[in-house]
């Protein structure tokens, strides 16, 4: 049995998806952007806890408004976590950011990322039920870009999607069962590709 939060903050991101498509966000340049690396997963809940470097991947679409600002819209996923019993999957996040970059010289270029992220984490323990439930939290992060050439770019980024969100139950939420206080953490460092039109 899979269950899955409805709160309405993980349907804040089409808000951002329909900036990506508004004529002002073509005005500059675009770009195509994936990477691939570690990620780093803290879960915590009354009775016990990991943390585990997993794989992972993230693909986005990145436009410009000028040369220092900019927003991204990507997605991603990551690989499966385990402890004892309990089994963590993180499954697909989404995450709007806005993008301030910063040349320097020709060849590097420098950017910040901040905004949010919805992230949907499965939970399987004894009892061998996934239970999947989906939170909202502050992203931020710091990475660079060298020029290969007009069009392409290769770098490397660390981020942190949600730092100590709450998965735990409250009035409004889906919970998993028996859970009675849980937190998720999610971060990475991946090593990029930027495709620019």
């Amino acid at each position: 049995m899979k269950s899955f939060s409805t709160h309405p903050k993980l349907f804040a991101p089409l808000a951002l998806l329909a900036l990506a498509g508004s004529p002002t966000a073509w005005a500059y340049d675009s770009s195509v952007n994936g990477g691939i690396g570690l990620y780093t997963l803290r879960y915590e809940d009354q009775a016990q806890s990991m943390k585990k470097r997993i794989s992972g991947w993230r693909l986005g679409y990145i436009g410009r408004f000028n040369e220092n600002l900019g927003f991204e819209v990507r997605m991603g996923g990551t690989g499966e976590a385990s402890v004892g019993n309990l089994k963590i999957h993180p499954g697909l996040f989404l995450s709007p950011l806005f993008r301030p970059s910063l040349p320097i010289g020709e060849t590097v270029e420098l950017h910040a990322v901040i905004g949010f992220t919805s992230l949907a984490v499965g939970r399987t323990a004894g009892n061998n039920v996934q239970e999947v439930i989906g939170r909202s939290g502050g992203s931020i992060g710091l990475g660079a870009d060298f020029r290969i050439n007009e069009h392409m770019a290769a770098g490397f980024e660390w981020i942190s999607y949600q730092r100590n969100v709450d998965f735990g139950p409250n009035a409004n939420e889906t919970s998993w069962t028996g859970v009675t206080r849980a937190k998720v953490s999610l971060c990475s460092l991946t090593a990029n590709f930027k495709y620019r039109f």
